[in-house]
């Protein structure tokens, strides 16, 4: 049977586990601990859109066919502690320098563990979301008055896997 558990925010844990051309993996781990955790991350937004393209017969209103094109997955997401890492992520070698031999977009995989209180990990009821090949593309900084601090990040991936545990019947 299909995993039907319900989460929130609070069992969710968002995780850089592989980057390419970026940061090495002692400045990652510098950065953000063992298992490259991102602490206190919020509102992470995962969107994943499929271009349809209309075939309208000549005098028609309505299309006789809908063909799917391109597939684009983005999202976002939002941490309220900054220490550069994340910038660092999105820069590259850009981020300490201020000109480079080339510059190479870092590439890495976000994952998204979300893990149900009542069960351990790994066991039954529990989900991952892997989003493969991920580059930031923008980065906002926001100091509000009456409120936390946040970073924000948006993103756009090549690919994206769920692995989704199933429940027993």
């Amino acid at each position: 049977m299909f995993n039907t558990r319900n989460f929130t925010g609070v069992d969710g844990r968002l995780t850089i586990p592989n980057q390419q051309n970026g940061m090495d993996d002692d400045t990652a781990t510098k950065y953000f601990g063992e298992g490259h955790v991102v602490g206190r991350v919020v509102n992470v937004n995962v969107q994943v859109f499929t271009e349809l393209r209309p075939f309208h017969q000549l005098g028609a209103r309505l299309p006789s066919e809908l063909r799917a094109g391109n597939i684009s997955i983005r999202g976002s997401v939002d941490r309220a502690y900054i220490n550069g890492a994340l910038l660092r992520i999105m820069l590259g070698q850009y981020a300490q320098e201020e000109e480079g031999a080339g510059f190479q977009i870092p590439t890495f995989d976000i994952s998204i563990g979300l893990d149900n209180p009542f069960f351990a990990e790994g066991e039954e009821g529990n989900s991952t979301l892997t989003v493969y090949g991920a580059i930031f593309d923008s980065w906002q900084f926001n100091l509000p008055e009456n409120d936390f601090v946040l970073e924000k990040l948006t993103f756009q991936a090549r690919r994206i896997s769920m692995a989704d545990t199933e429940v027993p019947s």
